[in-house]
């Protein structure tokens, strides 16, 4: 090592040669000290890995599937998330402090707890920095997919063919598949006749931690030949590489942490299911419609909370790039932008100029195929009880509900251009529904073969550009595997028991019926991974 001075010195140039040690003598130690820091972090993250995929095999071993069965009375209690996690004071959201019997909330509450300590403890043993992870998928999966994982779920994530193949257009082909396909919309006017675009600018304006850069950014696409291809990708101040990058994280981000856990579970269906126990009666018919949506929901959405985005060392501040004080901007930010029709598809489509397109739009006609069989499921079931738009409005339970709905949603759920009427529960009925099963399905299970490979679509873009950590892809990968525990699933769970009558029943059975169909129809397109499928769909999204 060179020393520079500000005094000067009498040294002999004898004595000045002595006190010198030769480069690579002075460096031998630290190398050696180097080198035994990588093997314990090694170990360590061998450890972490190993501990969390054997308590997860486990707890696949020890699940109860809780049978779905029918509504009882009773209120339950709740409070703003902000007094209930302090640390992540998120405006706009509810939590309960009670709930329904059939959640069977004692045990899964202790769980929670007993869970959130020994993820805790284990923070402490994860190495804080892994090397980059493997571009191989081989070698990822030694990485994310110990044998705990393995045993408790065989089918790990493969690369889905359309990403596979040499110089795929990423992120053409993930604009119009699922999970990131309700991202593409027609671009503005002046944009360019036929332009398309992911647009995540929003997520710019806020910091991302120390070494990574701000997830998000602009993606063109234009149509060439009846195809989607990248025409642009940018982000100001950011090369074209990186940004390409960022634009792949923030999607990753924006889906898992904002539409998913945010938008899907903690606004709409915890908010659904409070208004739902607490003002409409048991044996009224809307109730016993969206029942199956509600099952175990308020509890399993506390346990997302817990895990994900209610505390600052939750997986949503430590998987992607923002911290906790970050997110809760962040959060407060989307929460502010939400609108519950927007997860209608009809509207999706419509608002984003996607509902035609020159070219092949899969998640489109995949999500809208199972739309139209839900959509008249709940026109037929409801007609049952409701003669028209009269006896809608004099309904005095629904009345209280829509009000409790417009006070618990982020701008509610009526509007000057949408007044109360039989067609306009149908809809409302009918998105509940859909988010519950067709939209879950999209953000929990499909991503699976998608968002967990770091290397084609990052958490975080280190700004070394190296590719993302090792332990940020595991950690998304145990963030998800729990949810592929045994759960009821829509097809076999008996809807039609939660039916108040024969007639009912029937129009319930014919549903999953239709459904089934669609499923049988689909066998044939085995290979593509991004297709969402009736055998998939669980009873609610409390799995």
């Amino acid at each position: 090592m060179t020393h520079t001075t500000t005094h000067t010195t009498t040294r002999t140039p004898r004595a000045r040669t002595a006190g010198r040690i030769p480069a690579a003598v002075a460096s031998a130690p630290a190398r050696s000290r180097a080198f035994g820091a990588a093997l314990v972090g090694q170990a360590r993250f061998w450890l972490y890995r190993n501990i969390i995929a054997l308590k997860e095999w486990h707890e696949f071993r020890a699940t109860e599937i809780i049978p779905l069965v029918a509504p009882v009375e009773g209120r339950v209690d709740y409070r703003a998330f902000t007094e209930v996690h302090p640390g992540m004071p998120i405006r706009g959201l509810y939590e309960p402090v009670t709930f329904p019997a059939e959640d069977h909330a004692g045990p899964r509450l202790r769980g929670i707890r007993l869970g959130r300590r020994v993820l805790d403890l284990l923070t402490v043993l994860a190495p804080p920095h892994t090397p980059p992870i493997p571009r191989d998928i081989d070698a990822f999966l030694s990485v994310v997919y110990p044998l705990g994982y393995r045993r408790a779920w065989p089918t790990a994530p493969a690369v889905p063919p359309e990403l596979a193949q040499p110089g795929a257009d990423v992120l053409a082909e993930l604009a119009v598949r699922a999970p990131f396909g309700s991202y593409l919309r027609r671009s503005a006017s002046g944009a360019g006749a036929g332009t398309y675009e992911i647009d995540l600018r929003w997520m710019t304006a806020y910091p991302a931690r120390a070494g990574l850069a701000r997830p998000g950014g602009l993606a063109r696409f234009a149509v060439h030949d009846g195809h989607l291809g990248t025409v642009s990708v940018q982000q100001d101040g950011v090369p074209a590489d990186l940004a390409r990058a960022a634009v792949l994280a923030g999607l990753n981000e924006d889906l898992t942490t904002f539409r998913h856990n945010l938008s899907t579970h903690l606004t709409t269906l915890t908010s659904f299911a409070l208004a739902t126990t607490n003002e409409l009666a048991a044996r009224h018919p809307v109730r016993r419609l969206l029942h199956h949506c509600f099952h175990t929901v308020l509890i399993g959405n506390v346990e997302v909370a817990e895990f994900q985005i209610g505390r600052p060392r939750g997986f949503s501040s430590t998987v992607f790039s923002h911290d906790g004080s970050v997110l809760v901007a962040m959060a407060d930010d989307h929460v502010g932008r939400y609108d519950f029709w927007d997860f209608e598809p009809d509207t999706q489509f419509a608002r984003r100029g996607t509902t035609e397109t020159p070219f092949a739009y899969p998640y489109r006609d995949n999500v809208l195929r199972l739309w139209a069989a839900t959509a008249a499921y709940v026109e037929d079931y409801l007609s049952l009880y409701f003669a028209g738009d009269a006896a809608v409005a004099a309904d005095p339970q629904l009345t209280c509900w829509i009000a409790e709905l417009d006070r618990l949603l982020p701008q509610g759920v009526t509007r000057p251009d949408r007044p109360v009427s039989l067609r306009w529960l149908a809809r409302l009925c009918a998105t509940v529904i859909h988010v519950s099963t067709v939209e879950h399905d999209v953000l929990n299970n499909i991503v699976w073969n998608y968002s967990t490979l770091g290397w084609i679509v990052p958490t975080v873009v280190p700004l070394s550009g190296e590719d993302m950590d090792q332990r940020r892809a595991f950690d998304l990968v145990a963030t998800i595997i729990g949810t592929w525990k045994p759960y009821n699933m829509l097809l076999t769970a008996d809807i039609p028991k939660l039916a108040l009558d024969p007639a009912a029943a029937a129009v319930m059975q014919r549903w999953i019926e239709r459904l089934a169909e669609i499923q049988k129809d689909m066998t044939e397109a085995a290979s593509d991974l991004s297709i969402s499928r009736p055998g998939n769909l669980n009873v609610s999204i409390s799995n």
